[in-house]
């Protein structure tokens, strides 16, 4: 599963009353895999709404970014 399944997952079943906050966080934190700190597993279970949203939008900004150095017209995230 995708990190971003996984945080809206987790941050569902907290708003859902099935988790707590914290065994949220601990269980993003692990299905990470080193990726996401306790603390950064946690914000994202605050704000699972946005998330994708604001991954997608870093990617793109990334992909322009790569875009303008490397002169190319055609790296999408």
């Amino acid at each position: 599963m995708a990190l971003i399944d996984d945080i809206e997952f987790y941050g569902r079943a907290v708003t859902a009353g099935e988790m707590t906050r914290d065994a949220a966080t601990q269980a993003l934190a692990d299905a990470s895999e080193g990726g996401l700190t306790l603390h950064g597993a946690g914000e994202s279970i605050d704000n699972w709404q946005t998330r994708r949203a604001d991954y997608r939008k870093g990617l793109t900004r990334t992909a322009r970014a790569l875009d303008e150095i490397y002169g190319l017209d055609d790296i999408q995230p």
